[in-house]
């Protein structure tokens, strides 16, 4: 029975080279679900109209010419994407077509392998190499990540892949670096933020202050540098790109006042409900940043007494989870930010294996309810209404559980001490 349990260990070990072989797989797998001809296509079209105007209008007269809600940074990766599709096609004739989609896709694909490699990269600075590379690729065929990315065509993927690289620099200590990514992060998708609290909260009592101010003024100037092609001087000078930058910031999220936009979270019973409405008279949106104003103070208090990696991989996932799960306006993708820092937490605290597959599954429901019902809406209309309800106020339950269960781990401060290997912390 010895040699067979020995036998049956070596077989789960994986090494560089199963561990590359398993990135290549996931690598053809992406590949083949972006060849197909099949995405979200209220945001696969608007991505393809972006991609073009970039590149027929230039990026000064793009706001003007196009409906695009989002800020800058990630429309630098169309404009790439756009110039690239142009070998093949220059006056873009077949922008309908696949290939313009798949190479759409192709950055949030790459991110998420990416991404894998860098879970990696970070684990086996604190636990062993067989470890790091199976929660790598845990995370790699993560199969909600690759719906996302590969079917979808969302670009989340990337974002992903930045948070991990901030995450990696501030382990690293460097500070500066980490903080600059985050201010173009903020400028790719405003969801870039839901890092920084992290960010002073693990830090704060380490770092010198003249650090903080260098991240402040460097973030400024590199978020001026990155949006002034597009807005130009104009009539305020040098204030111009901030001042048009905010304004489109607010008028989006103006536009998506509401308590959950599909999102099976706190307010999942309140879908499609304007978040100024109110609860014995204060209004759900007020509630939702109390709620997550409360979790963040928490999380500061657990990071300054928990100085651990173990720590600070729950402290991240449960304030990326947190973000999703209590304040209004949140849409059913932004969950799936926490489920990389999840699938590290796995390689040191047992039970966020229970807590990443739930997550990942109520995940799956959630964005596969909100593509069937826009995807398919003549299929959608034939559910009877009361099933979809019993399915939102289920998963939403169930949601609110599971977040209970991830943040009571929080509270679990000498188990955590325990489970944690002091020698590799840095």
């Amino acid at each position: 029975m010895t040699s067979i349990a020995k036998i049956a260990r070596k077989t789960l070990e994986i090494n560089s080279y199963q561990f590359y072989i398993g990135l290549t797989i996931a690598l053809f797998l992406h590949g083949l679900l972006i060849s197909l001809a099949i995405a979200f296509w209220i945001d696969m079209n608007l991505f393809k109209v972006w991609t073009i105007d970039l590149v027929t209008q230039g990026f000064s007269n793009f706001y003007n010419y196009s409906n695009c809600d989002y800020p800058p940074a990630y429309l630098y990766i169309l404009w790439l994407v756009g110039k690239s599709y142009q070998i093949f096609d220059p006056t873009f004739s077949h922008a309908g077509g696949l290939l313009l989609m798949a190479m759409i896709k192709l950055p949030p694909v790459l991110a998420d392998l990416g991404s894998a490699l860098m879970i990696a990269k970070i684990l086996k600075l604190h636990t062993k190499e067989a470890i790091a590379y199976k929660v790598a690729l845990i995370y790699a065929f993560n199969p909600l990540i690759i719906f996302v990315s590969a079917v979808w065509g969302q670009v989340d993927g990337v974002m992903i892949f930045l948070m991990l690289w901030a995450f990696y620099l501030i382990q690293q200590n460097h500070l500066i670096r980490s903080g600059l990514l985050i201010a173009i992060m903020a400028i790719m998708k405003p969801q870039g933020l839901f890092i920084a609290p992290f960010l002073v909260l693990s830090q704060w009592f380490r770092q010198v202050w003249w650090k903080w101010i260098a991240i402040a003024v460097g973030g400024i100037g590199l978020i001026w540098v990155i949006i002034f092609p597009f807005y130009g001087f104009g009539i305020n000078g040098l204030l111009t790109p901030f001042l048009a930058l905010y304004e489109r910031l607010r008028s989006t999220a103006n536009y998506y006042d509401f308590a959950s936009v599909n999102a099976f979270n706190v307010w999942g019973w309140a879908n499609w409900v304007r978040d100024y409405t109110t609860l014995w008279g204060v209004s759900y949106k007020v509630i939702g940043l109390v709620l997550l104003g409360i979790i963040t103070g928490w999380l500061g208090i657990f990071l300054y007494r928990q100085r651990y990696f173990a720590a600070n991989c729950l402290a991240v996932a449960t304030m990326l989870m947190g973000c999703f799960m209590l304040p209004t306006r949140m849409h059913e993708r932004y969950m799936i930010y926490s489920l990389a820092f999840m699938a590290m937490a796995i390689a040191i605290i047992p039970l966020m294996r229970w807590i990443y597959w739930g997550f990942t599954m109520t995940g799956a429901v959630n964005v596969g309810y909100v593509y069937l019902r826009y995807n398919y809406a003549e299929l959608f209309k034939t559910i009877p209404d009361i099933w979809l309800q019993i399915v939102i106020y289920t998963i939403s339950a169930v949601n609110v559980i599971l977040f209970l269960v991830l943040l009571w781990q929080t509270t679990q401060l000498r188990e955590l001490t325990l489970v944690t290997n002091p020698s590799k912390e840095g």
